[in-house]
């Protein structure tokens, strides 16, 4: 920021202001540095203290900035803000990062932030562009570069422009721009690539895959009855819970007189206290929905499993704080039950499909048989019945598809008598 001294000295000429240009400028500067610094600034406890707080330099590392007075900490802070280099999204960044952490977002989106930031940010010259000269112009300039260079989706183009609409929305809030061009910025979206189309018989697991898949997990009980991971997997088929949901429940969870699961907490990843991501549970369910929260009911055969489990602990000596799923080295984790579930498709000679798979084939089950979609949202614990129609696929091969639609239309065959095609 450049003050213009001369327009000062007209200030004070004209009476406009009564103090001398350096307390001014002095003031100012202190103010700019007080729009965007977050750090508590401490006063001297006695004679050999200084006054100190602390900054974040570009790895966003915090470091220490001290001086013997008020004034030279404040110069120290304006000139680490507004001199060393000028104001730039590269700048910003590392300050963006931790606001988003601030927010409580799960540790797997801070890391999709950090991975767009490195494939499409970390080495374009539009980082490092003075806020103060960045414009509209340029802006879309980049997108549409990146989108041809990158063979851009429209979802994804949406995900790395984020990054770019959130930090200039923070800019802006600190005063480090008068306007925020990205309200200006028209990005076409005609050259992006075609969202890839699934077929749904990959995201399903048809009839005869599933009794496959059964057959393998059967023979695993057999071979293994002191496991009860295969257990897990035929609750999957008969809950639809998401697999964090699965691995995070506990005996309390269930009400075995009202016949019910009580599901509120999950598997995730967050940060430590290095910054590295660790597998923890949350007491929530995925993104802190209210929708997760819920309480499923329980047939027979349900019922049946969890006690069979329950047997095989006391067995075995199972237990972990209480979860439901364990053996000798604590709590079943996610990769331990994806891990099984891939083993059985392999062995059963069927397409190789997730966990989050049998939760859409429990969706597109219920539906088949009548049950309306706002039960199966709350059921799956969607916060928006958009979501849960995503998850209703078309569950037989093609073949019976066909016949069934070809079956579905046969009052539509006009020819009759002598015009038999």
């Amino acid at each position: 920021m450049n003050f213009n001294k001369s327009l000062l000295l007209e200030a004070i000429k004209c009476g406009m202001v009564d103090m001398d240009v350096s307390d001014i400028e002095s003031r100012m500067k202190r103010e700019k540095v007080l729009s965007i610094h977050n750090y508590s600034i401490t006063q001297p406890k006695d004679s050999a203290s200084r006054w100190q707080t602390y900054v974040r330099d570009d790895h966003g590392k915090r470091i220490k900035v001290s001086s013997t007075t008020e004034e030279g900490l404040y110069a120290k802070l304006y000139y680490h803000y507004y001199e060393e280099i000028e104001i730039t999204i590269k700048k910003l960044y590392p300050e963006w990062i931790r606001k988003r952490n601030e927010l409580g977002l799960s540790a797997r989106t801070i890391k999709r932030n950090i991975e767009h930031w490195l494939k499409y940010y970390a080495n374009n010259a539009i980082i490092n562009i003075p806020l103060e000269n960045l414009d509209s112009e340029k802006i879309e300039s980049f997108f549409h570069k990146c989108i041809v260079k990158y063979e851009l989706t429209t979802k994804e183009l949406g995900n790395m422009k984020f990054i770019m609409q959130d930090i200039l929305r923070l800019a802006k809030k600190r005063n480090l721009i008068s306007y925020n061009p990205m309200l200006d910025v028209d990005v076409r979206t005609n050259g992006c690539r075609p969202q890839t189309k699934h077929n749904d018989t990959s995201r399903v697991y048809l009839p005869e895959e599933k009794e496959k898949l059964f057959a393998e997990l059967n023979k695993e009980l057999n071979n293994k009855p002191e496991c009860t991971d295969a257990y897990a997997v035929f609750i999957l088929f008969k809950l639809g819970l998401r697999i964090g949901e699965l691995v995070a429940l506990k005996w309390r969870d269930l009400d075995y007189q009202n016949c019910e699961l009580h599901i509120h907490r999950i598997e995730t990843l967050a940060n430590d206290v290095n910054g590295n991501l660790r597998t923890t549970i949350e007491e929530h369910t995925k993104k802190r929905s209210p929708y997760g929260d819920r309480f499923l009911p329980l047939g027979d055969y349900e019922i049946g499993i969890f006690r069979k489990i329950a047997e095989i602990n006391i067995t075995y000596g199972y237990h972990d704080n209480d979860f439901i799923f364990c053996d000798t080295q604590g709590r079943t984790n996610i990769r331990a039950i994806d891990n099984l579930i891939r083993k059985c498709c392999s062995h059963a000679g069927i397409e190789i499909k997730s966990a989050h798979d049998i939760r859409r084939t429990v969706a597109s089950e219920m539906f088949n048989n009548g049950v309306p979609v706002e039960i199966i949202r709350n059921y799956l614990g969607h916060s928006d019945v958009k979501t849960t129609f995503g998850y209703i696929l078309d569950n037989h091969r093609k073949s019976e598809t066909n016949r069934m639609i070809i079956e579905s239309l046969r009052s539509m065959n006009g020819l009759m008598g002598t015009q038999n095609p």
